[in-house]
């Protein structure tokens, strides 16, 4: 082979070759090096996310710890005193914004360490709210073995009245109660007292006519309240019910709210 054609099959042959395979591999390595850098820019991203939701959780905890810890001074302070009208105002700021252990364990500083006033007055809430929670320990305790097809007697239903709303809302709830057993209801119907100091717990605070319910309970809902708006309106009552999804797992229990 001639020195002429060795140059003209480098030229023609082997060059271009050699161009287009240095052109596809630039391509190759640019893409791979552009799926490396969008996979860390996500990586990077949920990391940034991950820190943002903890340093967030971590300031929601200590805003709630600081926030306790004020109403703790609040209740001590008002004792220490023994300022009746502190002790009131603290008495309220409990019932309002703390939930849970620390909710009890305040009442019962104030029930214990308040004025004589402060002390009946706790002690009322404290067996109130008692009371409801024994009740709402039987939520779950009717026995079911199938699945129910719809009628009265296979739901349990709690039929609630406000205390603040007074005796006119008790007597409403019975009337609901009766029109339900006149019906043919055999589970278990009952007529319950919602303290206000329950009602100003967070998940509560119920005004108005409110029926509760689970996702898959809409028929039943709808039943309870075309039943209890009629058996109002014609004693007297004209009342028209808001339904409202329940965060509790209740299956075959709806509960009903009277508080005009």
């Amino acid at each position: 082979m001639s020195g002429k054609t060795i140059v003209s099959v480098l030229q023609n042959v082997i060059l271009p070759v050699v161009t287009v395979g240095t052109a596809t591999m630039v391509a190759w390595l640019n893409y791979s090096v552009s799926r490396v850098d969008q996979g860390l820019k996500e990586q990077i991203a949920a990391v940034d996310i991950a820190i943002k939701e903890a340093r967030d959780e971590r300031e929601k905890i200590n805003a709630e710890r600081e926030f306790n810890f004020r109403i703790y001074d609040l209740v001590l302070n008002s004792l220490e005193e023994g300022n009746q009208q502190k002790q009131e105002v603290a008495k309220q700021f409990v019932l309002v914004m703390v939930d849970g252990e620390l909710r009890k364990r305040l009442l019962g500083v104030l029930e214990e360490g308040g004025t004589e006033e402060i002390k009946r007055e706790t002690a009322q809430v404290l067996a109130q709210e008692r009371v409801y929670e024994s009740g709402q320990m039987d939520v779950l305790r009717t026995a079911r073995t199938t699945t129910p097809s719809f009628n009265w007697e296979d739901w349990d239903y709690d039929i609630f009245w406000c205390s603040e709303s007074g005796e006119g809302a008790q007597q409403q709830a019975v009337l609901i109660q009766d029109q339900l057993l006149k019906e043919g209801a055999a589970g278990r119907i009952r007529v319950r007292e919602l303290p206000a100091s329950i009602n100003a717990k967070t998940g509560y605070k119920i005004s108005g006519y409110v029926i509760r319910r689970g996702e898959s309970e809409t028929s039943q809902a709808q039943a309870l309240q075309t039943l209890s708006e009629q058996v109002l309106a014609d004693n007297g009552f004209p009342a028209a019910f808001q339904q409202q999804l329940s965060l509790q797992q209740t299956k075959w229990y709806i509960s009903a709210f009277v508080c005009p």
